[in-house]
């Protein structure tokens, strides 16, 4: 009787679906203009984002590792606005976790998981150390530095590596190896961009930058760039559709 009990119980968790939104709105985004990423205590809400932006958010990947299609995955791929609310409260990662299933549902997502030796740079202190300073504990941003370039406050190294992986000349996974875990204060002119440049200005550098990087990166930060090749956990989108079922 206990092990048909336990067979029961265990068919009865195979079929109860998993978290999911209460309710979502999923739309292609035409009417353009800047983004919106907002997480609340039950609700998120993404606005003018690539449908690539949300698979990384929803299998918890970083860009690089997300493959399919360029409408997908390019910088200047499809965007999309969805908002949606849990039944209850949960965490910033619960909601994200919760876009598969919707994923699923309104683009008819299919993915599968693969691993490839691939090229890639590994983020590393130089020689004399990092030139970064420790963050306050406040909120993390980025903003014009009067003398050029940007400053990033309280700004994790994970998020610097993933950054400079869409960088043109870089053009390849960059994973950190520096042992650095905090949040750090920093300014740096990775792009030689000059004095007034703002927000717009550093995502076009990010395409089309030069081999300026390289050096910059180990002057102005005391980090470096090592090529190696290792294996990548990628997510390869199968099928989606462009235009999603909406509400």
């Amino acid at each position: 009787m206990r092990t048909a009990a336990l067979a029961a119980f265990l068919l009865v968790a195979q079929l109860a679906p998993g978290p999911h939104f209460d309710v979502a709105s999923v739309k292609a985004n035409t009417r353009g203009g800047g983004t919106t990423r907002r997480i609340e205590s039950q609700s998120l809400t993404y606005l003018n984002i690539t449908l690539g932006e949300f698979i990384q958010m929803a299998y918890g990947v970083k860009r690089y590792q997300v493959q399919g299609e360029d409408w997908i995955t390019a910088p200047a791929a499809n965007r999309y606005d969805i908002v949606a609310k849990a039944a209850a409260p949960a965490s910033e990662q619960e909601l994200q976790r919760m876009l598969a299933p919707l994923l699923e549902e309104r683009f008819h997502l299919k993915i599968h998981r693969e691993t490839r030796v691939m090229p890639v740079y590994v983020l590393v202190q130089g020689k004399n150390g990092a030139k970064l300073k420790d963050g306050d504990g406040g909120n993390t941003w980025v903003s014009p530095d009067p003398a050029g370039g940007f400053r990033f406050q309280n700004y994790p190294i994970a998020a610097l590596a993933n950054m400079l992986s869409l960088m043109r000349p870089i053009g390849r996974p960059v994973i950190d190896r520096t042992g650095l875990s905090g949040n750090y204060t920093f300014s740096a002119n990775l792009q030689d961009l000059p004095q007034g440049s703002n927000a717009e200005d550093l995502k076009v550098a990010v395409a089309t930058s030069d081999i300026v990087v390289f050096a910059a990166l180990e002057d102005q930060l005391g980090l470096k760039l090592n090529s190696e090749r290792a294996p990548i956990d990628l997510i390869v989108v199968d099928h989606a559709d462009k235009v999603p079922t909406e509400d």
